[in-house]
This record gives structure tokens, sequence and C-alpha cells, in this order.
């Protein structure tokens, strides 16, 4: 018969494999607390470069609905703050991918209780809106921004464009900042938007002067009616031919050629 001690020593690598993935489990449920919510997704309609003056400008739009989470907050004083991020760069087979730009642009979105007005400021330019829908819709609309001059680019290379945008967690207050780790509202970003896009070559060619428009051409004749004689009318007779008839008829009426009749004995 087995002793007590012996028995124990049975049950003692159960309990621990219990207490082993008591531990797991603990640090599993610890770990999904700990990570980041997973942002609210921003919509990205297109994206484009455009050469303009002699410098490439970013066209791209987004959509997205402000969350109540961070509505409230912008009504409480706190200024929003949207990055657009914008990278290009191109692809080397014998080294490391050249990055010739890597920029931001900060648009900040803000409410003024006073005159109950939204105030969108991006560089030196300041826009009151009435409603937060203008704002924002003025916010989702990326135009004429100078992301890279011609310097910055080799013509005729293909590089490769990423853009995006987000809500930019680090200009908010602190105690903010410890809240948004955790909550999905206040995780606002788009996806990496990527494509291509091929620097031209011929941009000092002059562009062709347009050909002079030809003269207006005459409207065609009208159609003759039906019945109606191709040939011209002819002439009306002149005085001249309106002569000889005149003096013959003239001769024929005269006294002297007229017969009298026989006098009465």
């Amino acid at each position: 018969m087995p002793s007590l001690q012996r028995l124990s020593d049975l049950c003692a690598p159960g309990r621990a494999v219990r207490a082993w993935a008591l531990a797991v489990l603990l640090v599993l449920i610890l770990g999904v607390q700990m990570l980041p919510a997973r942002a609210q997704l921003i919509e990205t309609n297109d994206a484009r470069i455009e050469y303009t003056d002699g410098a490439f400008e970013l066209a791209t739009s987004f959509d997205f609905d402000l969350p109540p989470a961070l509505e409230d907050a912008l009504h409480k004083g706190i200024s929003l703050y949207f990055v657009v991020d914008f990278q290009l760069s191109r692809p080397r087979w014998y080294w490391f991918d050249e990055k010739p730009v890597n920029i931001t642009r900060s648009v900040r979105l803000s409410y003024q209780p006073l005159t109950r007005q939204y105030r969108v400021s991006t560089g030196g330019l300041q826009l009151p809106f009435n409603r937060l829908k203008g704002a924002l819709q003025f916010i989702q609309q990326v135009r004429g921004w100078r992301v890279f001059e011609r310097r910055d680019v080799k013509p005729g290379e293909t590089y490769h464009v990423e853009t995006r945008m987000r809500l930019d967690l680090s200009q908010l207050p602190k105690p903010f900042q410890v809240n948004a780790v955790n909550t999905r509202d206040w995780n606002l970003s788009s996806e990496w938007k990527r494509f291509n896009y091929t620097v031209p070559t011929n941009f000092d060619t002059p562009q062709p002067v347009p050909a002079p428009a030809p003269p207006p051409v005459a409207p065609p004749a009208p159609p003759a009616m039906p019945g109606a004689s191709s040939t011209a009318p002819a002439p009306a007779p002149s005085a001249d031919a309106r002569t000889p008839f005149a003096q013959t008829l003239s001769n024929a009426l005269s006294p002297n050629q007229l017969v009298q009749p026989a006098s009465q004995p």
C-alpha cells in the first residue's frame, strides 16, 4: 500500500499544470486589455498628383463622420488636429529604397462657444463655419498642397506614393491621450493609399498653338419649289421694242387710208 507522501507526490504535477495554465490565461487577458483599440476607419475616395507652376501637388479626398465622443470633446473646448501624411519613394534593386519626400500637413478644428462657430486653421489660413458638417467637408478635401518640387525627382522615373489621414493624438491634452489609447472613438485613421506616379519628361516643351478657326461656311441655297420652272423669266420688252408696234398701229389707223362711204345721189 503506497504511503500518503507518495500520493501527494503523484498529485503535484497536476496542480502545477493547472497553475501554469491559469498564469498564461491571466497574461493573455492583461495583454488584450493593454492593446490599443482598433481605429475608426476614414475612407479614402481618390488620390492623384498634379503638376502646376513648376511644383507637384497632391489632390485627394477623404470621408468620415466625427464620433460622438470627439464631438462632445470639441464642444467642451478641446481642439482636434487632423494630419495628412505623404511619402514618396523610389525602389532600387541594389540598395534600400530612396525616400526623397516624407512630409505631413496638419489641420486644426476648434469650436468657439461665444460665436457658436467652428474654426478650421491650416498654416496661415483660418476659416469660420456655422455648421460642423461644413467644417468637416473642408478638412476632408485636400487641394493645392505642394508635396515636392522638380528638383526632388527625376524626369521619367516611376515613384511610389503613400498617403493617409489620421487624428493626431499627440496634440491632445495629456489626460485625453491616456484615455484615447484604449478608446475606439478616439483612434480615427485611414489606411494607406498607395499608387505609382511617373514623372513627366516634357516640362519645358512649349504648348502647341491652336490652329485658327476656319471661316464660316455659307449656308446652302434653299431647294427649288416643285413645279417651278428652272429657266429665268424673260426680260420685259424695252421701250425701243414697243416703238415699231406703235408706229405700225398708227399707220394702220391713218385718216388717209380709211375708206370713205359713198355719197347718196
